[in-house]
């Protein structure tokens, strides 16, 4: 069997869906921005300097969903999701290629920073299709907020992707936008970075 790599933001719609959340999120918590305004701003300034660290990318999330219930929480996932469904720009050709690919009897394997729940409300028919694994960031709900778990990114989507398969494992194609996925475009055959339309070029090692 062959096994393709796809990264989601940028890659299968060219915006990027965690950086919508966060947005999202702050219209929607403005009394928890403007309580824990100072500390939010401090969290944005070291996420500036470190964008690939989770620690400050976890500060703005705590602080903005401090004291919600479940419910609201839901709400607000559900509500973002909705929207942006109706306002992204999805890549119909890189789409049509994941889908020719299981067609021809391959296993697609999402990997990205992206959260899970986030990915799965946004394309629920790849989360509940059994020829797609993905593999993707968690959030969780403790301490009375909502945060990352696991961010999957960079060198950590390798060592995730390990966590799940075999350390021998092949991707006999692979699709990115970004050069941030090199670990695991290293493991593909054949690797195409996609342009900002949608446009492929070979990736070359």
């Amino acid at each position: 069997m062959n096994y393709i790599f796809f990264d989601v933001d940028g890659t299968l719609h060219r915006e990027d869906i965690f950086v919508a959340f966060i947005k999202f999120a702050i219209s929607k918590r403005r009394f928890n921005c403007l309580i824990f305004l100072p500390m939010i701003a401090v969290s944005f300034i070291l996420y500036s300097l470190k964008p690939k660290a989770k620690s400050p990318l976890n500060g703005i999330l705590f602080l903005l969903f401090l004291g919600i219930s479940e419910y609201r929480l839901n709400f607000i996932i559900n509500e973002f999701c909705g929207h942006f469904k109706k306002n992204y720009t999805i890549f119909k050709n890189i789409n049509e290629k994941l889908q020719k690919h299981i067609l021809d009897g391959s296993r697609v394997v999402i990997i990205s920073g992206t959260p899970v729940e986030l990915i799965a409300k946004i394309y629920p028919n790849y989360a509940n299709d059994s020829n797609i694994d993905i593999i993707a960031s968690t959030m969780k709900k403790q301490y009375f907020s909502y945060f990352l778990k696991e961010r999957c990114i960079d060198n950590h989507k390798k060592t995730m992707l390990y966590n799940y398969y075999d350390k021998n494992l092949v991707f006999s194609h692979g699709y990115s936008d970004s050069l941030s996925d090199k670990p695991i475009l290293e493991l593909c055959r054949e690797a195409y970075m996609v342009g900002k339309f949608g446009e492929l070029t070979p990736y070359c090692k």
